[in-house]
């Protein structure tokens, strides 16, 4: 849990990208205690891109590993389209080359797997100032 302060909702779509379903669970339970409440979730490149043109979300967690497909190639797209999208990125694996990746994209924030409740906060913080 997060704080037991009541959260006021948050209007904003949040898409979360990973191919884990218990992943996906944990990161939207965690959004949830901080008072989001509008979901579109994703387990594949393809999903993702469609849910994220159909539905454009306000935010995105995105997955760098989906299986075969690979989280900054689809980031890549995504910013084709808008260049602004506010996505944080989400790995098991924080190598230099991919948080450096990340961030020369235009990622909002870098989230190693597993995260505690403060780094989720900071990254939401993060994409909600820019």
């Amino acid at each position: 849990m997060i704080s037991n302060k009541k959260r006021s909702i948050r209007p904003e779509k949040v898409l979360i990208v990973d191919d884990s379903r218990i992943m996906r669970d944990f990161l939207r339970n965690m959004l949830v205690e901080l008072g989001f409440n509008h979901f579109i979730e994703a387990s594949s490149a393809r999903d993702a891109l469609f849910k994220y043109e159909v539905d454009q979300p306000h935010f995105i967690f995105l997955d760098i590993e989906l299986g075969e497909d690979n989280g900054l190639d689809i980031f890549k797209t995504i910013l084709d389209q808008d260049k602004e999208a506010k996505v944080t990125i989400i790995s098991a694996h924080s190598t230099v080359d991919n948080v450096k990746q990340a961030m020369q994209l235009g990622a909002k924030g870098f989230l190693v797997k597993p995260f505690n409740p403060t780094k989720l906060v900071s990254a939401v913080k993060n994409m909600s100032l820019v």
